[in-house]
């Protein structure tokens, strides 16, 4: 990744982790109130937001990378498993994107960015509402109309009410428009930013950030659950509601069984509250009351098996062979900075967020976020900067690397008496010219213990022709965790296949990576260089070639 790449994403995490503290902050406020038209509000917020700082930066793509990072990092909050907030603030920064690419920086760009993320906010709750309850809504949703307009003599066509909602949203994305600009144009006249020095936190780990502890994931499952939510539609639609609980309820099991802590939504109280109400509303507007308690239930059925669904995949997509296929696919450099966007959170929250003026004068904040972006933009590029050292070791199979490693190791202690060499190294297995496996070594005691072999055991984890021991894999881990904090220096013999799929010593390389303090030492199979090289991009790395 050139630093062209790396300057454009460290301005896309800036705005993200910005755009996302003020997610964090409004939404959570408003959705805990139950506030109508909350995700109208929040597209305000966002779009003065992304044309204030159009006003600032203008690179390419850099308001989709913002969106993405952004989108990400509001997925992982408590708050909000599911896909909606995700989808919603995708969708936003497309418009402002494409308004942008079309018209310019101009203000009938802003205004058309405006007019549409207006009407896209009220669009995407309409879609989530049929997503989530289906089409039954729609036809309670009138019967409650008719006899609203029935009890009021209220005499108020529907195309009509469709036309004065429409007018309402387009004067707000015009209004969006106009103080947004207003907020650019301040900020291009005054060209200040807070000094770097004033803003410090402590850099996190992404993979941390994206993984659950312990948890075993299964990439195939994010398939099959978009399959089986088809299929609980189908069901919920074609067939009696008892029936469709015999499809149904073993479903809600499994999910309840294999994602309990992460199904919260389906714990709190409002939750169920509304499921409540709509069966309510249903035996009260329906033309006939049981149909109408069937109707009701079939509607929350499907709320809480879309939820879950949604949380699933939402937990699944976690996965780090899923970060491992998107590094390959060229989005390494979103990786890289999602854990400093994320780092930034609480400090933007607390020191500019949460203010006196967060409520009353919320515009004022923004702009006293956008006014700190050069500054968080140092800090991002301080740390994006890391100049630890990484050697690699490459050559072909049995080519003599680790050998050379031992020899090299044994130098550097000689030469270097207080340095702290930790981690492990890979000696293999032989007999008559046949590689029967390899066992690992603790650097730092000469402990070894076997890592893989060719005979096969029941919790064996296949890799190529070879069985991976889960007792071999933690005695590993836990000698890399270990040196990763006490070390200068961090061995790892070797980086093959298994951590480009994102699994064995994936994880500690990831942790690595981000420490500021520890060189290290890579052994790495010719035919997989490139991929190393491009999965963890880095500015000082030196490729020892061996025969």
């Amino acid at each position: 990744m050139q630093n062209t790449k790396n300057d454009s994403w460290l301005k896309a995490a800036v705005i993200g982790s910005i755009w996302a503290s003020f997610e964090i902050i409004f939404g959570t406020f408003l959705h805990n109130l139950r506030i109508p038209f909350a995700g109208t509000f929040l597209t305000f917020f966002s779009l003065v937001l992304l044309i204030g700082f159009s006003y600032k930066w203008n690179d390419r793509y850099l308001f989709l990378k913002a969106g993405i990072i952004c989108a990400l990092m509001r997925s992982m909050m408590p708050t909000s498993i599911i896909l909606g907030p995700l989808i919603g603030i995708l969708v936003e920064a497309v418009i402002f994107h494409f308004s942008l690419k079309l018209f310019g920086r101009t203000y009938l760009a802003f205004a058309v960015a405006g007019v549409l993320s207006m009407f896209s906010a009220i669009i995407h709750k309409i879609v989530s509402v049929l997503i989530i309850y289906g089409f039954d809504i729609v036809k309670l949703l009138e019967n409650m109309y008719f006899v609203l307009l029935k009890s009021t003599h209220i005499d108020l066509p529907v195309r009509q009410l469709f036309i004065i909602v429409s007018g309402i949203y387009f004067l707000l994305g015009i209004a969006t428009a106009y103080i947004g600009v207003k907020v650019g144009r301040e900020i291009s006249r005054e060209k200040k930013s807070l000094s770097s020095t004033d803003i410090d936190f402590k850099a996190e780990n992404e993979y941390e950030l994206f993984n659950t502890n312990n948890f075993k994931f299964n990439s195939l499952l994010i398939i099959i659950y978009f399959i089986l939510l088809v299929a609980s539609l189908v069901v919920l639609d074609m067939f009696d509601f008892a029936y469709a609980l015999v499809f149904i309820v073993p479903l809600m099991l499994f999910l309840i069984f294999r994602y309990g802590k992460s199904l919260r939504r389906l714990s709190k109280p409002v939750f169920w509250i509304q499921l409540v109400i709509i069966i309510l509303v249903s035996v009260l507007f329906w033309h006939n009351k049981y149909d109408g308690f069937i109707v009701g239930m079939k509607m929350i059925t499907r709320a809480i098996v879309m939820v879950s669904l949604f949380t699933a995949i939402s937990v699944e997509l976690k996965n780090p062979v899923v970060k491992a296929l998107m590094y390959k696919k060229g989005f390494s450099g979103l990786y890289s900075t999602i854990g400093l966007a994320s780092s930034a959170v609480p400090f933007l929250i607390e020191n500019i967020v949460v203010s006196r003026n967060t409520f009353t004068n919320p515009v004022k904040v923004l702009k006293k976020a956008i006014d700190l972006s050069d500054s968080l933009l140092c800090s991002f590029t301080g740390h994006f900067n890391n100049t630890n050292k990484i050697t690699i070791i490459s050559g072909e199979t049995r080519s003599g690397k680790t050998t050379y490693l031992k020899a090299l190791l044994q130098e550097l202690k000689r030469d270097n008496a207080g340095l702290k060499i930790g981690g492990i190294i890979a000696h293999g297995i032989d007999k008559d010219g046949k590689r029967l496996g390899f066992e690992i070594e603790d650097v730092g005691t000469g402990k070894k213990v076997l890592l893989s072999n060719n005979i096969r055991e029941d919790d064996n984890v296949r890799v190529g022709r070879f069985y991976f021991k889960q007792a071999g894999l933690k005695f590993g881990r836990d000698v890399l965790f270990k040196a990763i904090e006490e070390s200068d220096l961090l061995i790892i013999d070797e980086i093959g296949p298994f951590e480009l799929r994102g699994k064995g010593w994936f994880d500690i390389i990831e942790l690595a990576m981000q420490k500021d303090n520890i060189d290290m030492i890579w052994v790495v199979r010719k035919s997989l260089l490139t991929d190393v090289l491009k999965l963890w991009s880095h500015t000082n790395v030196e490729v020892i070639e061996i025969g």
